[in-house]
This record gives structure tokens, C-alpha cells and sequence, in this order.
């Protein structure tokens, strides 16, 4: 092997260990599955060359996301960096509920889907469902 050839390889060598360093916060985060993997990627593709462009990406993707008891990754700010940031929302009392709509498009089997969606995406709790859902079956009832 010439050197010509030893010294090209070793810099292929090189090239492709340096890009692996390079886009390990982009990977971890794909990895983890984390809520900003894109915005993380952008940032260490574009901001990546500079250290501190690098690191905040590595320290984004390795950070610990919000999980809650549905199981749902958290992020909804968008940033959640420091601190988790879950959204809380607040259920109006029954009295100040408005009624539900009847007609074709909404159905109470429509409203209760819905309901279980904004269970699952955290937005309500359990009992929280539980007692909207026995509301709408109530107001069913002839």
C-alpha cells in the first residue's frame, strides 16, 4: 500500500469518524424519540461547526422530556429545557359548560371519542373524563 493511498483512507477514516461526532445529538435525539428532535437537528446541523452550537444540542437531546401518567412525551412549548412545562388545562364548572350540541355531526359516541382523545393527549384526567362522560350520557337519555 503507498502512502498516497494509507494517507487518503486514513482521512476517509477521519471524515467519517468526525461526521459520526458531529450528528450524535441529532441521532440521540431521534433515538430517544424526543418531542424537538427536529429542532434539535437543525440546531446542531447549523450551529453544529461551533462548540457551543454542538453542545447545546447534546445537552437538548440527552435532557430528560416530560412524561405524564398517560404515557405522553411532553415539550408542548416547544423548548422545555430546563424545567418540565406541561399545560394545564383548566375545567370549567358545570355550570359555565355550555351544552352539547346535538345533530348528525355531533353524536355522543362523536363526543365521547372525543373526550378519550383529550385523555390520552393529557389534557384531562381519568376522573375528569369519567365524570364528563357520565354528564353526556345523562344529557342522553330521553
Amino acid at each position: 500500500m503507498s502512502d498516497e493511498t494509507f494517507a487518503l483512507l486514513a482521512l476517509l477514516l477521519g471524515t467519517l469518524i468526525l461526521t459520526a461526532i458531529y450528528v450524535t445529538p441529532t441521532f440521540i435525539a431521534f433515538r430517544r424519540c424526543h418531542p424537538n428532535r427536529w429542532l434539535i437537528a437543525v440546531i446542531n446541523i447549523v450551529f453544529g461547526g461551533t462548540l457551543l452550537g454542538w453542545l447545546i444540542a447534546l445537552v437538548w437531546a440527552l435532557k430528560a422530556f416530560h412524561i405524564d401518567d398517560a404515557q405522553t412525551r411532553g415539550g408542548e412549548s416547544g423548548l422545555n429545557l430546563f424545567i418540565n412545562d406541561p399545560k394545564k388545562i383548566e375545567i370549567l364548572p358545570s355550570s359555565t359548560v355550555p351544552p352539547v350540541p346535538t345533530g348528525a355531526s355531533f353524536g355522543i359516541a362523536a363526543e365521547i371519542e372525543q373526550l378519550h382523545r383529550l385523555l390520552h393527549q393529557g389534557a384531562v384526567t381519568q376522573t375528569e373524563f369519567d365524570s364528563m362522560k357520565a354528564r353526556l350520557l345523562r344529557k342522553s337519555d330521553p
